[in-house]
């Protein structure tokens, strides 16, 4: 689905704007923020030195397919392990 350094292709045809974060760490899948019924959000930690890393979410519709990916947070370090929490944050 996606590769580091490279934009993840979408069900549209088009590519993201934003390159598949390095090295991908930690992750979670949540809920699509408008609702469950539209489908889910794959969130990954990037691992990375000097205020490089962050977080990037694939976005999937309720059928499984890629509609959008971007990163959420950038300019971290070393963001470890990350995944959800019993809060489910």
């Amino acid at each position: 689905i996606a590769e580091t350094g490279k934009r993840v292709s979408l069900a549209s045809g088009l590519a993201s704007q934003d390159v598949f974060h390095v090295r991908p760490d930690g992750a979670a899948c949540f809920a699509h923020p408008d609702g469950p019924e539209n489908g889910y959000v794959y969130v990954s930690n990037a691992e990375v030195s000097r205020n490089e890393g962050g977080v990037g979410a694939i976005y999937f519709d309720s059928s499984g397919r890629v509609t959008d990916y971007k990163m959420l947070l950038t300019g971290t370090t070393w963001n470890c392990s990350g995944g959800k929490t019993p809060w489910d944050t």
